[in-house]
């Protein structure tokens, strides 16, 4: 039971009983007293302007559209405080949800198939979603799926580089590279999406992810690091799917499929049996056969990412992962004094906000930053050197109490170099 169970809004709609949580919304399973039929309420949560505009957007947006795939919008207001959205009640589960061994070859193709139906719609009416992830799409008791949360939606003739360099918004894990690039997120962002959900089906796993929980680090991947070739970890992904899941992966949107149509006709002529045809009743690629077989970002572009996403409101922090980013990326071009710059930055940006350990995973960066430079050289920097043993000397004690065992052993290794370093150079 909730506070709102049982209360009428608008004079029309009852609320029942509470079905779903998200980060700025509850869902409410209800009744239309005026038409006699099932609904979903959703009431908004989070009562701040920008979430207030967002929850609008999506009742707008999901109003514009009439398809079988895509959850339908009735109505959307304000009422007795509550801002809501009326939405058509569909029960099931979403693909997060769905159990190990349940997803055979042929019905994770339809599913994808029927996600590609509903964001081709979409795309043809000039909405694209930006959040497309497995929590997004519900997969109904006859095996239909529906598509929801189009709230991050946003027409396409109202995206530029300029829009949306400081509004990137979705979930880290799905996000196409050029979304932490400040730059246009178009209807081939979203097929990066469903790329990403593909290659979490077919082998288990998000390509890009970090053993460490390091987010900077996840983001810098997209960007600049090339998936593990789907194969290389379930074999037995056939070589049609690898090949599709690659491109749609492509860094550069101009090499993905150019629109979700091409995609689908590939996708049907796989289960169709044609040429390229997979066995039908291929039982082959699941999760849990997997799980048995077993850049350059703009820094506001960054911030505003992890900051809508994680729903950190500490502008200081934000600014810390931020400059770590610089910093990995200035590393890679070995561009030392900016890798410095940034990693200094951020190193007190973190302390700042309070966060020990986010301030110790930097840590562990800056001072392998500092060995790899200062192993290339003739003549060591012993004021780079020594500082670097310093941070690292106060992320090790906040690392061993986490029990961070993986980044112990990195952190005693680094600090193992830097004093041999520092030694062969006195």
């Amino acid at each position: 039971m909730t506070e709102l169970d049982g209360r009428m809004l608008a004079g029309r709609y009852r609320i029942e009983a509470l079905v779903g949580r998200g980060g700025m919304a509850d869902v409410y399973r209800g009744t239309d007293t005026m038409l006699e039929r099932p609904i979903a309420v959703k009431i908004l949560t989070d009562r701040s302007d920008d979430i207030r505009k967002r929850f609008l957007r999506e009742a707008q947006s999901m109003a514009k559209l009439n398809h079988r795939n895509i959850v339908g919008v009735y109505d959307a207001g304000q009422a007795d405080g509550l801002s809501y959205i009326i939405m058509e009640l569909i029960q099931g589960r979403t693909l997060a949800q769905i159990p190990s061994g349940e997803l055979t070859m042929h019905v994770a193709i339809r599913h994808f198939i029927d996600l590609l139906e509903a964001l081709s719609y979409a795309h043809d009416q000039g909405l694209v979603h930006r959040d497309v992830k497995p929590a997004n799409v519900m997969v109904l008791g006859d095996g239909s799926i529906k598509v929801m949360d189009f709230g991050l939606s946003r027409r396409t003739s109202e995206m530029s580089s300029v829009t949306n360099a400081g509004e990137i918004v979705g979930t880290i894990a799905y996000l196409s590279p050029e979304r932490f690039l400040g730059k246009v997120a178009d209807a081939r962002s979203d097929l990066y999406s469903v790329g990403i959900m593909m290659y979490e089906v077919f082998t288990g796993g998000v390509p890009f992810k970090n053993e460490m929980d390091d987010l900077v680090a996840v983001i810098f991947a997209h960007v600049n690091e090339p998936p593990a070739a789907p194969r290389s970890v379930n074999r037995a992904v056939p070589m049609q799917i690898e090949r599709i899941i690659l491109k749609l992966l492509e860094k550069d949107p101009d090499r993905r499929y150019q629109n979700a149509r091409e995609l689908i006709e590939e996708l049907q002529s796989l289960i169709g049996g044609g040429p390229a045809g997979v066995n039908p009743g291929a039982e082959a690629t699941t999760q849990a056969q997997r799980k048995a077989a077993a850049a350059a970002a703009a820094p506001d572009a960054v911030r505003e990412a992890l900051e809508k996403t994680f729903g950190s409101s500490t502008r200081t922090l934000n600014e810390g992962y931020s400059e770590t980013l610089a910093g990995m990326l200035a590393t890679r071009k070995r561009n030392y004094p900016e890798a410095t710059r940034a990693y200094t930055t951020a190193l007190a940006a973190f302390k700042s906000a309070g966060n020990d350990l986010e301030h110790a995973k930097t840590a562990l960066k800056f001072a392998m930053m500092i060995a790899q430079k200062n192993s290339e050289g003739d003549q060591p920097d012993r004021k780079e050197i020594d500082l670097a043993v310093e941070v690292l000397g106060e992320a090790l004690p906040v690392i061993r109490g986490r029990r961070m065992a993986k980044e112990l052993e990195e952190g005693e290794r680094i600090l193992y170099a830097l004093q041999r370093i520092g030694v062969r150079f006195r």
